[in-house]
């Protein structure tokens, strides 16, 4: 090529608990959001987090899986 380089642009997941805190805690992938907010955050009570845990494993673990 010419040498043109291109950045890759990525996803900016944050932390919407943070967020309220005016707080801006990025993220790289879902999981790892997931693990801050029971790490960092009481998530083991809120209902949203079921919402969440009970769909995380329907194949985003692995997105290049074609399902």
């Amino acid at each position: 090529m010419l040498g043109i380089v291109i950045p890759v642009v990525k996803d900016k997941i944050l932390c919407f608990a943070c967020a309220v805190k005016n707080i801006e805690r990025t993220f790289n992938t879902y999981y790892e959001l997931q693990e801050h907010l029971y790490r960092d955050h009481d998530m083991k009570k809120d209902p949203a987090m079921d919402i969440f845990n009970k769909y995380k494993n329907t194949g985003t673990k692995n997105p290049t899986v074609e399902q």
